[in-house]
């Protein structure tokens, strides 16, 4: 049997583990990692070279920053100065919520974002009849996951993605390539949920009892009393200001600024080795460093140039890049619904980067086509950890397939109408 073959074989093994979960995904992928070992699949260095990608401590320290917004209460701040500019109207809170949400998750983790906005909502809505738990708390996470998907930082999807087209083009995402088609698709998003989303969620849960959050009510008390070190909150916006700065110039590399500023959070006690040691989303960063081992055993087995030529013939007879790009899409939006986003984006993108190369197709408007459609897929709580963490409100499973179905359509043609108009789909 060859490499490629066997590569196949493993990565089917893993995508089973994945959709069943019969064990955690991180622990699957490290599997996947050792089957491609003890099989000859690539050398032990190959597979495990995703604990030393630079991508795996771009995140590493986009998670520290996050910690530090959070501990200093910088990212509460933002959230109680969002309250007061609402001036207790759901709907403006609402708006302004998903805007700032939505820009943090840039350059921020989402769940650090999430985590910041939870405690508000729930001691907003503890003291104002205006505001329902459940109305805020899924377009926050929605939001989250839609601002985070316009940079490379904002969530674990694209840089898997990133690292799966390096590896198998001579192509990467910078910083800002993921922005144009995001910022389109968020601007949509929140124009949905000002008017559909609102109405349809008072349809869905109506009069339903609104659930307790089970939030420390410390947290919750800090996250409308200022509690905080004046001093460290203007150090830590400081950091994040000089942070985004570098970004948008340009000057060093992605990861190097974001090790910076994660190094700069530590020097000036904006967070400490015991909080990210504790905080830190362990399962996030070697679920990352897993997938990008998978992928580079899948490019050393030459399993790519067989996914190539079994596709080939489908390809041919669609003859259509729209119409290929289309059924990419939308394998990803549903595959992410039932796995998480990062492992949809295995499965579908190692069998889209041959295509590319065979037929002429630009593959990094396919990557981003793919990366957008994992990235916003919600309709389960099992989509991302973002859509889990709002299980706090008191939704029903049902709830989530009620309320963003017509969301997930209309991402699904924003995707295919935004990224063409960025990125052709075939190459001059």
């Amino acid at each position: 049997m060859t490499p490629g073959i066997t590569a196949l074989l493993v990565m089917a093994f893993c995508v089973v583990l994945f959709v069943t979960n019969v064990i955690p995904s991180v622990l699957a992928a490290c599997i996947g990692c050792i089957l491609m070992v003890i099989f000859n699949v690539c050398s032990f260095d190959v597979a495990f070279s995703g604990f030393s990608n630079s991508i795996v401590i771009l995140m590493f320290a986009a998670l520290i920053v996050g910690d530090a917004m959070f501990n200093t209460g910088t990212a509460q701040l933002i959230g109680r100065q969002v309250v007061r500019f609402s001036h207790n109207s759901q709907r403006v809170f609402l708006l302004v919520m998903c805007v700032v949400a939505g820009v943090l998750s840039m350059f921020l983790a989402n769940t650090a974002v999430i985590a910041a906005f939870l405690p508000i909502i729930d001691s907003v809505c503890r003291v104002s009849d205006n505001m329902k738990r459940r109305d805020l708390t899924q377009p926050l996470a929605l939001a989250s996951m839609f601002g985070g998907a316009c940079t490379l930082i904002g969530c674990t999807p694209q840089l898997t993605a990133n690292a799966i087209l390096l590896s198998m083009s001579d192509m990467e995402m910078e910083m800002f390539t993921l922005f144009g088609p995001g910022v389109c698709i968020l601007v949509v998003f929140i124009l949905y949920v000002q008017f559909v989303g609102l109405k349809l969620g008072k349809r869905i849960w109506g009069d339903r009892p609104e659930a307790d959050m089970d939030i420390d009510p410390e947290i919750a008390k800090a996250a409308v009393v200022e509690q905080y070190d004046k001093k460290k909150i203007i150090i830590m916006m400081v950091i994040v200001v000089l942070m985004i700065v570098s970004y948008v110039g340009a000057w060093i590399s992605t990861t190097m600024t974001a090790v910076l500023a994660a190094v700069l959070c530590l020097l000036t006690g904006c967070t400490n080795v015991t909080s990210v040691r504790k905080n830190m989303n362990w399962d996030t960063v070697i679920f990352l460093a897993a997938c990008l081992g998978l992928s580079e055993g899948l490019n050393a087995s030459g399993a790519g140039d067989l996914i190539s030529e079994f596709m080939s013939p489908l390809v041919t007879s669609v003859s259509s890049p729209f119409f290929t790009f289309a059924i990419l899409v939308f394998m990803s939006l549903f595959i992410s619904n039932f796995i998480t986003n990062s492992a949809a984006i295995i499965i579908v993108l190692p069998v889209a980067l041959p295509i590319c190369s065979a037929f002429g197709y630009n593959p990094m408007a396919f990557c981003l086509g793919i990366t957008y459609a994992a990235s916003f897929a919600s309709s389960t709580p099992l989509a991302a950890s973002q859509i889990a963490m709002t299980l706090v409100a008191g939704y029903k499973f049902s709830d989530y397939f009620r309320y963003t179905f017509p969301l997930a359509i209309i991402t699904f043609i924003c995707i295919l109408i935004f990224v063409p108009i960025f990125f052709p789909l075939v190459l001059a």
